[in-house]
């Protein structure tokens, strides 16, 4: 094969700690397959005994890739391609381990009922729900003002700092009772005699409350969370050191991938696993670490695991992703904030000074070239009126211009990612919408909804309405007509006398009889009568599984006629799923429960918990615009890139900036001030960074990890980069003029440089 030398380099390796920093679009998955299937085809690992190299991921499409990677590698040394490895998850190697550990043979799926992402929000928000219920008071204390809009907004951020609490509580391995039992004693946190004020603090008593339920919920289902999984499974190998000793045996080897996004209680099992002499390579891209705020992952870690005196460094620096231009647009971005960033603590922390390198001459993944690269720096006049759908008829443009290029659209924010999508849609251009929570979705929801509620109670007249009101929204064939009277018609259902007689009348007479008198014609009645047969036929489905029935209800709703709404049908069959594992999770709950649950989806107060279509790895298609956010990019790649909103509110330059999406009513950031004061109510530790506060610690890492999802975004385009910003916005309703970034300066001068450069380029 034909190996870069820094390739080359790392398959020298044959034991102990290795770190390998790649830079995006290295090859790390390439090079950590070929050093899996080296150390088998040297002999390092024994298969004849069970031995296998271990290899650890995140994703379950990452765990396809690598085993393909690996078998065609030993294939091509003619060695046997299935053993001698195995590949897995976190989540799946925790649960390997507490599994080998309680059977003593091997797996038993009887053993243990683990949660995944979807059915913990379901418990969440069920915990969330009950601690506000019983303290209503303190919850809206926390609000300047008392509304719908508010309480649903405060509501959404409630459930995500408390998931966050509770991620660092247990990654802290701190369970409820602690924390509650240290808050009900007022201990003195570290302040000499003085008592400390963080014992009272309402966040955290709030947070607390939540994480209580949380686990109360769990324990009376039997079940654990991801978190729960790993700190049973670290408990175990710390405790059981025969049987840590075997699985040592099993796995003499453990490469890691994407360590820049590990959490503590992961580094801690895959440290136990390996032991003080064991052989641990660790791959990753501190540069890429975008999940700091919003998890319990930091790329400190790996920055000090990549520091450590026993640890050897192989960095992967050559990239064949990006042509040169792009390549140092990125480099320019890393060493201006490493040098000349106003905040001390994002110069020393945000990045690590490692330049992105072309690849030699003769690689098989040679650069594109300048001559086919760009970069186009637009800033808009006004708001964002005119930049998102500028930038929507850009990429339009660009879509039917090069049906063989790849594109995407990388927004900072999912509510801006709705409004491109809109524009979108009235250019009616191709487009695969990968944002979470989109209003489309609870739309989908909302018709479900609509049609489970009257199923629920068919004497509801109001459901009746909005089961009418959904069809005909929808097109459906039970709803055509009337195109005017619209609200007469539904006046006309919330009148009906004796709504079961509506819809199972005993004859022809007693039908007709539910509606008040003298006020209904023919066209009325024929219209009314295509309703009711519709929802008895629904009726008839009423005892069917919760998911077979919203299977056949998305059939009916969006595959009608000669008309198949994909999109729409692929969603409502992920309700079904969703319906059905909330009826696994509460066996209680019949058809009104599961109604009312889904009707908190479809009206905006809790998000619909779909997975990301990047985690079933997802492949831009040519000709196709991708629409995500920033940090859904990560691990993706396109030709072209537009970067949309990089301004001061995106990226601030100062810890006293405003800062988009930060929750400016509450007086700063609540996720990180929960979190920083339970470090110090249970350590002492105030702050990540010594001398901040809690808030200005969270604005810190806020500009960081924006700054490197900057770096990502531009890391992800090959041959076109656009990057845009207005010069107004508007936040929580209020139009604000933007700041520039800061560091959209520092790419334009980049920017103007090679322009200058090429003009006197004499070839």
């Amino acid at each position: 094969m034909n190996l870069r030398p820094a390739q080359e380099e790392i398959l020298k390796y044959e034991n102990g700690r290795l770190a390998i920093s790649a830079v995006p679009g290295s090859g790390k998955t390439f090079t950590l397959s070929l050093l899996a299937a080296q150390l088998i085809g040297n002999g390092r690992i024994n298969p004849a005994a069970d031995q296998q190299v271990l290899i650890v991921t995140y994703l379950n499409a990452s765990v396809d890739n690598f085993k393909a990677r690996i078998r065609q590698r030993l294939e091509a040394l003619e060695l046997p391609s299935d053993r001698g490895f195995d590949v897995r998850t976190l989540h799946s190697l925790a649960l390997e381990i507490v599994r080998l550990a309680h059977s003593g043979i091997g797996p038993d799926s009887d053993t243990l009922n683990v949660l995944d992402d979807n059915q913990s929000s379901h418990y969440l928000a069920l915990a969330v729900d009950s601690w506000v219920e019983q303290n209503l008071d303190l919850w809206l204390a926390f609000l300047p003002e008392d509304s719908p809009q508010m309480r649903a907004r405060w509501r959404d951020i409630t459930a995500r700092t408390a998931r966050v609490f509770i991620r660092t509580a247990k990654n802290a391995r701190y369970h409820p009772e602690e924390i509650l039992q240290r808050l009900g004693a007022g201990e003195l946190a570290f302040d000499g005699d003085l008592p400390s004020p963080i014992s009272q603090s309402p966040l955290l008593q709030m947070m607390a409350g939540i994480y209580g339920r949380y686990q109360s919920l769990l324990t009376r289902q039997g079940t654990l969370d991801f978190d729960d999984l790993i700190w049973q499974a670290v408990d175990l190998l710390q405790h059981r050191p025969d049987f840590t000793a075997q699985l040592r045996q099993r796995w003499p080897y453990i490469l890691e991938d994407e360590a820049q996004d590990s959490v503590p209680l992961q580094e801690v099992l895959l440290e136990t696993l390996t032991g003080t002499a064991g052989n641990w390579v660790r791959v990753g891209d501190p540069n890429q670490a975008v999940t700091s705020t919003f998890t319990a992952a930091h790329p400190r870690y790996f920055n000090a695991f990549m520091d450590r005196p026993d640890v050897a460094s192989r960095p992967l620096p050559n990239s064949g992703r990006c042509a040169p231009l792009i390549i140092g647009a990125a480099n320019t971005l890393l060493h201006w904030v490493i040098d000349k960033h106003p905040v001390p603590e994002v110069r020393h922390y945000t990045f690590r000074r490692q330049d992105i390198l072309p690849t030699p001459a003769g690689d098989a993944q040679p650069n594109p070239p300048d001559s086919e690269a760009a970069i186009r720096i637009k800033v808009y006049k006004h708001r964002e009126d005119e930049e998102i759908p500028a930038i929507a008829r850009r990429a339009a443009q660009y879509a039917r211009q090069r049906p063989d290029h790849t594109l995407a659209i990388l927004v900072p924010t999912n509510q801006i990612g709705y409004d491109l999508a809109d524009h979108l849609d009235e250019l009616e251009a191709p487009y695969d919408n990968l944002l979470r929570g989109s209003g489309h979705e609870r739309e989908i929801a909302a018709a479900m909804h609509a049609i489970l509620a009257i199923l629920a109670n068919p004497l509801d007249t109001r459901a009746l309405v909005a089961a009418h009101a959904s069809l005909h929204e929808l097109g459906h064939p039970a709803a055509i007509g009337p195109l005017e009277g619209l609200d007469r018609f539904h006046a006309i259902l919330r009148s009906v006398y004796q709504p079961e007689a509506f819809l199972f009348p005993w004859d022809e007479t007693q039908w007709t009889a539910v509606f008040p008198a003298g006020v209904v014609n023919e066209e009325d009645l024929h219209h009314f009568q295509r309703l009711a047969d519709f929802l008895r036929r629904m009726f008839q489905l009423r005892d069917l599984p919760i998911d077979d029935l919203a299977l056949t209800l998305g059939d009916e709703l969006f595959a009608h006629g000669q008309e198949i709404h994909e999109g729409d049908l692929a969603i409502a069959y992920q309700i079904a799923t969703i319906l059905r594992r909330w009826r696994d999770m509460q066996p209680d709950w019949r058809l009104p429960e599961l109604a009312a649950e889904l009707a908190d989806v479809a009206n905006g107060r809790r998000r619909l918990p779909l997975p990301s279509p990047t985690d079933y790895g997802y492949e831009p298609e040519p000709g196709r615009i991708t629409l995500t956010t920033q940090h859904s990019a990560k691990g993706l790649e396109w030709d072209a890139v537009f970067l949309v909103g990089i301004d001061g509110f995106w990226i601030p330059g100062s810890l006293d900036a405003p800062f988009l999406g930060v929750h400016d009513f509450l007086g700063g950031d609540p996720t990180a001030e929960a979190s920083a004061q339970l470090r110090y109510l249970m350590q002492g530790e105030a702050g990540i960074y010594p001398e901040r506060s809690a808030t200005d610690s969270a604005h810190i890492e806020i500009i960081s990890e924006r700054l490197r999802l900057l770096y990502v975004g531009i890391t992800r385009a090959r041959r076109y980069l656009h990057l845009s910003r207005s010069r107004a916005t508007r936040q929580y309703s209020k139009e604000r003029d933007a700041e520039p970034a800061t560091v959209m300066g520092v790419l334009y001068q980049y920017l103007q440089q090679e322009e200058r450069k090429a003009s006197t380029d004499p070839t």
